[in-house]
């Protein structure tokens, strides 16, 4: 907060916030909170604001860092997508992103697995597993979203994106009793 404000009060506190995202100057504190790029310290835990630049206006392509993602899994950075369990990590060897992934559901999300059920085998999340690559911008309120990209665009990132399932392996890789073809 600035130097003469009362940490009690808000009054000041989200219009600054809204005019400092619009000018691509807020900062994000160790605590993860956002604040106005004139607080010389966190509205909400009263830290000093790191020697680092203002946050990157909106629209800007970036290459995500450790601060960005919600954690890294066998060196690889992982973070979830939204709010129905699709999730990305930062490379594009399936099985390397397997394993990260598998990480970050057991350690952040509590599940028994990447698949949320003890009783299926891991490698049935595989089918589930997209790789490609994705080019990072910023949004507005200083979060970032991915776009899938070409692997020659400027920028792109390799990824590998989990589709959270909603059933059984898909087909065409489901197995099927009888002769195999493989």
């Amino acid at each position: 907060m600035a130097l003469d404000e009362d940490p009690t009060s808000t009054a000041t506190y989200w219009p600054s916030l809204a005019a400092s995202q619009v000018a691509g100057t807020y900062w994000r504190c160790v605590c993860r909170e956002f604040n106005p790029g004139d607080y010389d310290t966190c509205h909400f835990c009263q830290r000093p604001q790191p020697d680092t630049q203002p946050m990157q206006r909106p629209g800007t392509v970036f290459t995500p860092t450790p601060d960005d993602m919600e954690g890294a899994y066998g060196g690889v950075l992982v973070a979830s997508l939204g709010d129905d369990g699709d999730a990305i990590a930062l490379t594009g060897a399936k099985h390397t992103a397997l394993e990260a992934l598998d990480g970050y559901y057991r350690t952040v999300c509590r599940q028994p697995n990447l698949l949320d059920d003890a009783t299926r085998p891991l490698t049935d999340a595989y089918y589930f597993l997209d790789s490609g690559h994705a080019v990072f911008t910023r949004t507005g309120d200083g979060g970032w979203e991915a776009v899938p990209a070409a692997e020659d665009t400027v920028e792109a990132v390799a990824v590998t994106w989990f589709r959270n399932p909603s059933g059984p392996v898909p087909e065409p890789y489901a197995r099927q009793d009888g002769p195999h073809l493989w």
